[in-house]
């Protein structure tokens, strides 16, 4: 049944494929993201495995890639995060650990980089006492930059 024409209404499941294909299109969901999305949109009418098998699906075809979501994610919000954060935000939408790791480990250099130039646009000038001083390390810390580098950013004001 699964046509060779490549038609998505000729498969079963199609609505849930062009649901996928629909939010795709709009941008790059991780894949957990797109099953609860799925998920959500069909309850009554589709059972886990026909998810899962559009999921399979569209992943099969370079629709989906955990791996370009992952880059992307992070490349987009690197001027504005630390790597905590942006770990977090990823095992939150379901991005495996390792595949995590890795894409962070590629952009290790820029941290101290983002971090100097997030606190400069912010703050401008280095602090005149110790309130305004931990004031500036929570700004940074709540961005998810490690207490290293956040120590380095403000022994360099």
């Amino acid at each position: 049944m699964t046509g060779a024409s490549g038609d998505p209404t000729a498969r079963p499941g199609s609505k849930l494929l062009a649901s996928a294909v629909a939010l795709l299109s709009r941008r790059d969901f991780s894949r957990a993201e797109l099953r609860r999305r799925l998920l959500r949109r069909a309850q009554p009418q589709a059972s886990e495995v026909e998810v899962e098998q559009v999921l399979d699906l569209v992943q099969a075809q370079g629709l989906q890639s955990e791996d370009r979501f992952t880059q992307e994610f992070i490349r987009a919000r690197a001027a504005r995060f630390g790597p905590v954060r942006l770990r977090h935000e990823l095992l939150r939408r379901g991005v495996d650990a390792d595949r995590i790791d890795a894409a962070l480990s590629a952009r290790q250099g820029d941290e101290l980089a983002s971090a100097q130039a997030l606190w400069h646009k912010r703050f401008k000038s280095p602090a005149t006492d110790l309130r305004e001083r931990a004031r500036q390390a929570r700004f940074l810390a709540a961005r998810g930059f490690s207490h290293d580098v956040i120590r380095r950013v403000l022994a360099c004001d």
